[in-house]
This record gives structure tokens, C-alpha cells and sequence, in this order.
């Protein structure tokens, strides 16, 4: 049996082979451009052999690759690994080398593996978020360029819609800044054309996906966020409690402590942050649906502010995901006291 330890970069990994004792037995670097070659060097290690790599971002192919070839392939958590075997000389063999040890150790704090199903969810969900992005990127230069120009638009209820298109349409620019204006507007036409196109998958598979179904029956869950949800959280059995989900998301407060004092302070946000805003968006909406925790939302704000109100809600929210995808039922809205009904005010 061989332990490997994997230093993946872009272009190449540097890799250790140990055994048992932790006598070398190989080492060297395969670059990525010839993959039968990589192919064929780990077909020839046992069966039983372990390979640990870092989760970089663009280990996935990689992890494939070894995983059919049948070898155990574990992923580290980058920042944990450091903080075990932290060197003020890290060189790629180095790394590799401490890579191995640690596996032959059982010293590895391990990532998650997505699946590769999961994985192109994943890159569904991302890509429209970044078609979102650019079109609000495009949205805002329209808005500076015309302040820039000193142009005060009229009142209008959106200036995107068919009246402010014709309106900027019949602005008189110089050439320079009609080129700009319209390859703006094409672009917030391209970009919302192509999430349109994404919209349309996930509106077939919200009939087809129970998960899905049952989770956008939580109060500010829409098709889109919980299409994020989803895949992020990928299989909800990984996590023992809505506690472990949280910590994952990164929604939960920072703990400091010294001796007998200890307090906790903002959120820790180390963890998935697609998530987390797809948390946060959800709570904005469930502020204006539901009675229940928008009187939560009220009390916590009275205390300590809008924003932790915000993250407790999407705190929340996430507790109920995990009941709701964890007991595969509907979620039951949450009644309140008559009271409590009419302190917390009407909806937003």
C-alpha cells in the first residue's frame, strides 16, 4: 500500500510517493498536458494505494481521473492542512512530501468530494449568478456615464424597461459614448437572454425535483435560491445536524475565549459563500411573507441591528432546510400569539 501526496498547480502536480514506513519510493512531477502519461503511472500503483490532494479549485478532473482508476482519494481542507503542518520553507516537493505524511499519519482533515453531477449543478447555479453580476455591472456604468455627463434622467419607473430604452435611445451623445451606451444595453440583453436560458431548466426541473419541491415551500425560497441550496449543500446526510450545516455555510457567530472569559463576535464567513448569500437573499424575501420571523427579525434588530437580524433569519431559514430535506416533508409555517402577532407590526 502507498501513501501519495499530491501538490496540484495549474499546469503540473508534484507528487510523493511513501510507503508504509515512510521510505520514498518515487517522486516526481507530471504535467498536465499529457494525461495518458498521468494515466498510466497511477494505473500502476496498488489498488489499495491513498492519494491526498488539496482542494485548490481546479482538482475536480484530477479526482475523477484517480477515482477510475480505483485508488482512495482523499481531499484536504486547505487551511486546516497549514495549520497542522505549517513550514517556513514550502517548496512543491516539501508540500507534497508533508502531504504524504499526513495521509500516513490518518492526520488529514478532509473536504468534501462533490460528485461530478453535483459539481455541474454547482456550475449551473454560478454561472447565472455571474450573468446577474455583469448585467448589474453594465446597469451601473449606464448610470455613472450619464451622471458623468451631467444627464438628470427623467422619472421613470424602470430605465431599462421599453420607455427608458427609448429614452436613452434618443439620447444625443458624442460617438464615443453612444458606442459605450449601446454595447451596454447589448450586453444587458445578451446576459438576460442567457440566464433566461438557464431559467427555463430549472422551472422543468422544479416539477421533477422533489428536494427541490419540499424546499421551496420555506417561506423566501424561490426556484433560483433553492436551486443554490441544493447543490451547494450537495448530500444533506453529510451533515450529523443543522449546527454542522450552519458551520459549513459560515452563518454561525466567531467564538473567542480566554481562560473563564469567552464572546462571541460577527459571523465567521469561512465557510461556502454561495451559500450564504443565497441565505441571505432568501431572508430579504421571507421579511415580507411571513408573520413568524418577521416578529424574530423585529426583536433581534431592536438589540443589536438590522444586518445581524438579517443573518439570524438566514440562520433560521437554514435550520429549516435541513429539517425539511433531512425528515423529506413540507415545511409548516410557524404560528404566533396574538399578542406577539400584533407588536410585531405590518409586514414590509
Amino acid at each position: 500500500m502507498y501513501y501519495v501526496g499530491c501538490d496540484q498547480h495549474k499546469y503540473y502536480t508534484q507528487v510523493m510517493v511513501k510507503d508504509q514506513n515512510g521510505s520514498v519510493i518515487d517522486q516526481r512531477k507530471l504535467r498536465h498536458d499529457n494525461k495518458d502519461v498521468i494515466e498510466e503511472y497511477f494505473s500502476s500503483m496498488p489498488k489499495e494505494s491513498s492519494v491526498l490532494l488539496e482542494a485548490t479549485g481546479f482538482d475536480p478532473w484530477f479526482t475523477d481521473l484517480l477515482q477510475e482508476l480505483g485508488l482512495n482519494v482523499k481531499l484536504a481542507h486547505p487551511s486546516r492542512t497549514r495549520a497542522i503542518a505549517e513550514e517556513r520553507i514550502m517548496t512543491d516537493k516539501i508540500s507534497a512530501n508533508v502531504l504524504a505524511d499526513l495521509l500516513r499519519a490518518n492526520l488529514v482533515s478532509e473536504a468534501y468530494i462533490a460528485s461530478p453531477e453535483i459539481r455541474a449543478k454547482r456550475f449551473r447555479m454560478r454561472y447565472r449568478q455571474s450573468l446577474i453580476h455583469m448585467r448589474t455591472m453594465a446597469k451601473n456604468r449606464i448610470h455613472a456615464m450619464l451622471a458623468r455627463l451631467g444627464i438628470s434622467v427623467p422619472p421613470l419607473t424602470d430605465i431599462f424597461g421599453k420607455k427608458g430604452r427609448a429614452y436613452l435611445q434618443h439620447l444625443d451623445l458624442a460617438p464615443i459614448y453612444r458606442r459605450a451606451l449601446d454595447g451596454y444595453l447589448d450586453l444587458i440583453d445578451t446576459t438576460t437572454s442567457l440566464s433566461h436560458l438557464v431559467d427555463l431548466e430549472l422551472y422543468k426541473e422544479l416539477k421533477e425535483n422533489e428536494q427541490l419541491r419540499l424546499i421551496t415551500t420555506i417561506p423566501g425560497i424561490g426556484k433560483v435560491v433553492g436551486h443554490i441550496i441544493l447543490a451547494e449543500i450537495g448530500d444533506i446526510k453529510r451533515f450529523l445536524s443543522s449546527a454542522k450545516l450552519a458551520s459549513y455555510a459560515g452563518i454561525v457567530p466567531s467564538l473567542h475565549q480566554s481562560g473563564k472569559v469567552a464572546y462571541s463576535g460577527s459571523i465567521t464567513k469561512t465557510g461556502n459563500r454561495y451559500l450564504r448569500w443565497a441565505l441571505v437573499e432568501a431572508a430579504h424575501m421571507a421579511l415580507r411573507t411571513d408573520p413568524y420571523l418577521r416578529m424574530y427579525y423585529d426583536k433581534i434588530r431592536a438589540k443589536k441591528g438590522t444586518s445581524v437580524a438579517v443573518v439570524a433569519i438566514a440562520h433560521k431559514l437554514l435550520c429549516y432546510a435541513y429539517q425539511v430535506l433531512t425528515k423529506n416533508q413540507e415545511y409548516k409555517p410557524k404560528a404566533i400569539p396574538e399578542r406577539a402577532r400584533l407588536k410585531a407590526g405590518p409586514l414590509a
